[in-house]
């Protein structure tokens, strides 16, 4: 759902900036309790925070501990101002005079999911003195420009480069001349091919078989028996392949998996794909899927048949508009669950890249912990905008002021 089949018109940005909260203060004593002596990370992350992002407080690795540690530490006016600022330009000066610079290079940069997981980053650099310069590039869905600006970035000898690899193993060569060139490169989201530890620093990836087994356990639990689908992305994708593998095996005895349709991660192709399945499977009981946004289509093709929404519905992602349409419904018979939307990955990948500059013990493969969450009317946060992730690390505050009208 990341695919560029979901670009957006987005609202034009104003420099527009609300203060929140105080100066970040970032841990710098060594030896005090939870701060690393090498890299001065703090594990002491708040709870709401970890709930928040990932559903759970449990089992969560150190270096996630130290990165949602970072996310939770205010912001000043002045920062917030830089933040945005940083936000809207490929290249910025931190004004901290530290002699790091680091890169997200990414895919493509042109919808809500990215600029806001962009921002997670921005955010992430800035509580770091040792960051004195911050670089973005946005592939645009194009692997020649992806390849290009990642050389470029290593012929400006950048210190860090995380990114999420649109391109796949397109991208390895580039990855692996990075590293030779001593380059802390740490993907997120969709690897590039490789071996991580090796041609690059990490990886940071959610376990997406899991993923398919806590679909399957919910769908069991609460549907117990009956019809059930699955709904993927483009044609062939990786991502809808590796949950989907391992949810149907993990299905009761009792559910029948009556067909898995593309939708190419939009609203159209959802509603297409849920309206042909009501016409063949009226009594439809479940549906597994990874986009919460592109339910909303879902909604439509129900609306559309005249059919009450009397389904359990389970989620990768968490936009928050289909969480306040659920609740404007008020249709108990209509339940749904969610794992995370992945924003914060680019705050993750940047932390576990820092962690590995400072010759910090690191993970290969960092697995980014889950929890399935029933929606509930408390969900739907409607003072942020519709297609923003209820898991999402940047401050409501933030949003407002990202996409101020």
């Amino acid at each position: 759902m990341r695919s560029s089949n979901r670009k957006l018109s987005l609202p034009r940005l104003t420099a527009a900036i609300l203060a929140v909260g105080i100066v970040a203060a970032v841990a710098a004593t060594a030896g005090v309790s939870g701060v690393s002596r090498a890299s001065d990370e703090n594990y002491n992350a708040k709870s709401a925070l970890l709930m928040k992002a990932f559903g759970t407080t449990q089992n969560v690795p150190k270096p996630v501990l130290a990165a949602v540690y970072r996310a939770g530490l205010p912001l000043s006016a002045a920062k917030l101002n830089l933040a945005i600022k940083c936000w809207k330009e490929n290249t910025c000066d931190t004004g901290t005079g530290g002699k790091v610079t680091v890169a997200l290079a990414d895919g493509f940069g042109e919808n809500v999911w990215r600029e806001v997981t962009h921002m997670e980053y921005v955010l992430q650099a800035l509580t770091y003195p040792e960051i004195g310069k911050i670089i973005y590039t946005s592939g645009q869905n194009n692997t020649q420009k992806q390849i290009s600006d990642f050389r470029s970035l290593v012929a400006q000898g950048v210190d860090v480069i995380i990114g999420f690899p649109d391109a796949g193993e397109a991208m390895l060569p580039s990855y692996r001349d990075a590293t030779k060139k001593g380059i802390v490169v740490v993907p997120y989201t969709s690897t590039p091919g490789g071996t991580p530890g090796k041609d690059f620093a990490s990886f940071v990836a959610e376990d997406l078989c899991q993923l398919g087994k806590n679909f399957a356990s919910v769908l069991n639990t609460q549907v117990k028996s009956g019809k059930v689908a699955f709904l993927g992305g483009t044609p062939g994708n990786g991502l809808s392949k590796a949950w989907q593998g391992c949810e149907k095996p993990a299905l009761n005895k009792n559910l029948q998996l009556v067909g898995t349709a593309d939708t190419n991660w939009t609203r159209q192709g959802t509603t297409q794909a849920m309206s042909a399945f009501l016409s063949k499977y009226p009594d439809l009981k479940g549906v597994s899927y990874e986009y919460a946004d592109g339910f909303l289509g879902g909604v439509a093709a129900y609306q559309a048949a005249h059919k009450p929404l009397n389904l359990v519905l389970t989620l990768r992602t968490d936009e928050m508009g289909l969480f306040c349409q659920w609740k404007k419904l008020h249709n108990p018979n209509f339940k749904i669950f969610y794992s995370a939307g992945g924003n914060f990955q680019s705050r993750l990948a940047l932390t576990a890249a820092m962690m590995k500059l400072h010759d910090e013990s690191v993970p290969t493969t960092l697995i980014v912990p889950a929890k399935m969450r029933q929606v509930t009317g408390s969900t739907c946060n409607p003072s942020i905008p519709s297609q923003t992730s209820a898991s999402t690390l940047v401050p409501d505050k933030v949003l407002a002021a990202m996409y101020k009208k």
